[in-house]
Parts: structure tokens; C-alpha cells; sequence
């Protein structure tokens, strides 16, 4: 009897354990599970979660996230009960968009037009572009629109109108041949300023190869070269055309790819120095060669070979015949020297830090001769700093006089600017028959801005002495980048101010126009 009975107590009691044990677990997973709302792809998902982050909480719900998908909370975030996670779907897409390139107008100044004489010279075409598109949508809505890429299909062509403006000026007498750019045009004057006239007429001179011979008889020049794939071609020709005969026609010497050329001193001959059209800026690359051609371009002979050059070589090297016909000075970033034809023999005369521009360009310097052969004016950069960064940072540039032995290094000028391009005139005879000559340069009105600043013009004796400023006189702007050429007696200097050629007098200061296009540049004063 009491074995039956103490049966049934174990069995109760096991009874109650399951039962205990059971509510326990029921109760426990009641209190681990939390109610959540996810908001997705447009529809509303009520469910219950165990996990503790928001992305487990996803993870269960079978939510799969894109690589720009993002949630409210955000997927670190601890899940509480009754919590709402929104999904916002994001997706990023191209877009290719054709859009016109409408073209400008341009209104030049010519002076083979009568006063007020208006012609179209060039119809204007409006070009296309494809534009690329980053388009972002959120949730199939776009929400962000911006342009990722560009492609010029056809450039635009611009229309081109041309005023007359002959005899707007009084004519200047001029002595000997002057010749200039206007407006993509090899013009000349002789006699006066009223005789002036274009030795072209197609608008394409690409101003890298612009000068005068000695005798101002023939006019050297380089113009673009038109192709259907024009990555693949020349970077320009070389041609030259008289200056006596009205209407001479201008005649190629065969030779493409120009960065440097010039007359020899007894306009017989021609040096040259070649680059290679590139894709990048700046456009091209130079060979830093450097070769001598017969005055119709049909003889050649290769003095300097093909050469990376020095730093920023891909720039290439400045070149400058010597009066006698013997020796080449040359200029580099970092260096000028001069280079004997006789013996192919360099020799530095002045080193200096090349200057760092933060750009596609590099700063050469200027170079002139002295009528005698034995003495350079150049530009320099801060020679009395040369080493590290601040000296290429320097915003100092000065004028030196260098002579062809290497005994003398003459400072002109220390802080006188980049562009200052010092000029050497030709020997003139003075009231006292002393054999003299001077130097024309440009002095920056602000010389730690140089690049920018406008100049005032200088000349000076070639040992530095009666230095006598010579514009503005009256309070006028300053020239921009000095642009100047001596006459060939060395009585009057040609200069461009604001766009027009003016000739100014040494001895009585007067200035007087001789253009009025706006768009003169390069000037060059033969016999």
C-alpha cells in the first residue's frame, strides 16, 4: 500500500517538472522575441526577431541588401521590440545625353577694310557634345543627376565678322620693313603706316616661327596644318613669302613640325628645331634637335640630334644664331649657354633653379645678341637661390649680361620679371662718335606677381649705366609681356601696347600708333 502510494507521489511529481520545466522554456522564449516592422521594395513585413542587430534582424526576415542600400536604423543599431526598419533600394546608372555646342562670335578689326566696311568672314556652325551622366535612384525615384564625362563630337565653328577700320589712324613714316601678326595674318609696312598690307590671307598662322630677314625682303613664318586626323599629323609647315613684290605667293620649304627657326645673319640659310604633335598638353613634345637649311629649305644638315633634353625637356630648348654666324646660344629651364658649329663644343655660362609653374607650361629664358657677337642679355631665374623647393618657388627674375669667354656675369636687373625680355639694339653713331648700343627691357610693376603684372619699359647702356625709363610716362597702363623690336639704326623701338604696334622715339619720346586692329603681336624691324 505504501509502495502504491509513494508511485503515484514520484509520479506527480515528474508530472509537475515537465510541466514546469515547459512553461519555463515558453515563458523564456516569449521574453527573447521582438516585434519588428521592415518597410521594403514597397510593401509593409510585420515579424518577430531573436537577433540583436539590425542586419541579423534583416538577414532573418530574408531581406538581401545591395552594395548601396541603406537603412534607417542604421545596420549596426541594436533591435528593440516594436522597432520599424526602413530599406531604401539604391542603384547608380549611366546616362549618355547629345547637347549643342552653340559657337561665339568674333568681331576682328582689319585694316584692308575701309572705315565701317562690315564683312562676314566666317560662318558660324554650333558643334555637339555627348554628355555622360551619373544618375543615383532611390527606391526607383531619381534623386541625383550629375555629368561623370564629356565628349566633343564636332566643335563648334565660330562666326567671324570683320570691321574695317583703314583710316582710322594718320600714317606714320617708318623707316626700313616692318613686319607683324594681325589676327592670324603676316602684315607688313613700308615707307609708312598707311601703306600697310596682308602677306596672307588664310588666318592660320600658328606664331611659333615669325621673323623678318635682315634685309626685310622675306618673311619666315609657320602655319597649322589641316588633316582628318589631325592627332596623327604634322604640328605645323614652314613657309616663307617676299615682301617687295605686291601679291608675292608664299612658298613652302617642305620642312613640318617646327617649334623653333631662323634667319642666319646673312639671310642665306635657316636653323630649325622640331616637335612632335601629342594628344596631351601641351600639344607637343620637342626633339630638341637642332638642323641648318638652305634659304628654300632644300639642303639640310642635322647639327644637334634628337634629345630628351634637359629638365622639362618635352618643353624644348630656345635657340639664338649668333651675329658672326659661328656659335648658337641656347637657353633651357635651368641653364643658358652657347653651343660653337666649329667644333660642336657647349658651354654653360649661367645656371640657375628652373622655375616650378604648377602648370602645363615651363618658363625659358629670353635671349639677344649684342651687334658684336661677344656679349648676351638674358632673363634668368633667382640666381641667388639654387637649392630646393624654395628655390623653385621663387618669384624673383632677373636680367644679365653675359660675355661669350665667361668672364663676365653682369646683374642688370634683380627683380625685373619673366616676361621682361631684355633686347640688344643694333651700334648706332652717337653726336660724339662714340660706337654705342643699349638695352630695351621690361620692368614689372609688380615683381612677385611678374606672370601677371603689367610692365613698365627701360632702356639702359650696355654697361648698365643711364638707365632711363621710357613708358608710361604719363600715367598709362604698362605693357603687357613686352613685345619689342629695335630699329635697325637703333634710333626708335616697335612695341605693342594693348593690342597695336607703336613706334617710339629715344631721343624725343614721342609715341605714335601705327595699328589699330587690336590684335597686332610679334613685331619685327628689318633694313
Amino acid at each position: 500500500m505504501t509502495d502504491g502510494r509513494n508511485g503515484v507521489r514520484l509520479l506527480w511529481r515528474s508530472w509537475l517538472t515537465i510541466v514546469f520545466v515547459v512553461v519555463l522554456v515558453s515563458l523564456s522564449g516569449c521574453g527573447g522575441a521582438k516585434r519588428i516592422a521592415v518597410e521594403v521594395d514597397g510593401a509593409r513585413r510585420i515579424g518577430e526577431t531573436q537577433e540583436d542587430t539590425v542586419r541579423e534582424a534583416l538577414e532573418s526576415q530574408g531581406v538581401t541588401l545591395g552594395a548601396l542600400d541603406r537603412t534607417e536604423p542604421p545596420l549596426w543599431e541594436p533591435v528593440s521590440d516594436g522597432m520599424t526598419i526602413l530599406v531604401t533600394r539604391v542603384r547608380e546608372e549611366t546616362e549618355a545625353e547629345r547637347k549643342v555646342l552653340p559657337y561665339s562670335r568674333q568681331v576682328l578689326r582689319d585694316e584692308a577694310l575701309g572705315e565701317g566696311e562690315t564683312r562676314l568672314m566666317q560662318l558660324g556652325e554650333n558643334g555637339e557634345e555627348e554628355v555622360t551622366y551619373l544618375v543615383t535612384y532611390e527606391n526607383d525615384v531619381e534623386v541625383n543627376r550629375i555629368p561623370a564625362a564629356r565628349r566633343v563630337i564636332q566643335e563648334p565653328v565660330d562666326e567671324i565678322v570683320v570691321i574695317g577700320v583703314s583710316g582710322a589712324l594718320p600714317s606714320v613714316p617708318i623707316s626700313g620693313t616692318i613686319a607683324y601678326v594681325s589676327n592670324g595674318n603676316a602684315w607688313m609696312m613700308r615707307g609708312g603706316s598707311g601703306g600697310k598690307r596682308p602677306l596672307t590671307f588664310s588666318g592660320d598662322l600658328d606664331q611659333r616661327v615669325f621673323a623678318l630677314s635682315p634685309d626685310g625682303t622675306q618673311l619666315l613664318f609657320s602655319r597649322k596644318m589641316e588633316s582628318e586626323d589631325e592627332a596623327s599629323a604634322p604640328l605645323n609647315s614652314l613657309w616663307v613669302v617676299g615682301t617687295v613684290m605686291v601679291e608675292d605667293e608664299a612658298r613652302s620649304l617642305g620642312i613640318e613640325g617646327v617649334r623653333y627657326a631662323q634667319w642666319s645673319p646673312d639671310g642665306t640659310r635657316i636653323a630649325y628645331s622640331t616637335a612632335e604633335r601629342i594628344s596631351g598638353r601641351p600639344g607637343w613634345r620637342a626633339n630638341n634637335d637642332l638642323s641648318i637649311a638652305s634659304a628654300d629649305g632644300r639642303d639640310k644638315a642635322q647639327v644637334l640630334p634628337a634629345s630628351s633634353g634637359g629638365i622639362y625637356g618635352w618643353w624644348g630648348t630656345e635657340f639664338s644664331w649668333s651675329p658672326d654666324g659661328r656659335i648658337f646660344a641656347y637657353a633651357d629651364a635651368d641653364q643658358i649657354g652657347v653651343l660653337d658649329l666649329s667644333t660642336g663644343e657647349e658651354q654653360s655660362l649661367l645656371d640657375f633653379p628652373a622655375y616650378l609653374t604648377y602648370g602645363d607650361w615651363v618658363w625659358v629664358p629670353s635671349l639677344s645678341w649684342s651687334a658684336d657677337g661677344r656679349f648676351l642679355v638674358c632673363t634668368a631665374h633667382d640666381t641667388s637661390t639654387t637649392e630646393g623647393e624654395m628655390a623653385a618657388e621663387s618669384p624673383i627674375f632677373e636680367i644679365w649680361a653675359l660675355s661669350m669667354d665667361g668672364q663676365l656675369q653682369a646683374l642688370l636687373a634683380d627683380e625685373a620679371g619673366m616676361w621682361a625680355s631684355p633686347v640688344w639694339s643694333p651700334v648706332q653713331l652717337t653726336s660724339g662718335d662714340e660706337r654705342r648700343s643699349r638695352i630695351a627691357y621690361g620692368l614689372a610693376q609688380n615683381p612677385l606677381d611678374s606672370q601677371a603684372s603689367r610692365y613698365d619699359l627701360y632702356v639702359v647702356d650696355r654697361d648698365g649705366s643711364n638707365e632711363r625709363k621710357l613708358f608710361p610716362l604719363h600715367g598709362e597702363l604698362g605693357l603687357e609681356t613686352p613685345q619689342l623690336a629695335w630699329s635697325p639704326w637703333g634710333d626708335e623701338l616697335l612695341l605693342v601696347w594693348d593690342g597695336n604696334l607703336y613706334v617710339l622715339g629715344l631721343t624725343s619720346g614721342a609715341l605714335r600708333q601705327l595699328t589699330a586692329d587690336a590684335g597686332s603681336s610679334h613685331p619685327q624691324w628689318g633694313r
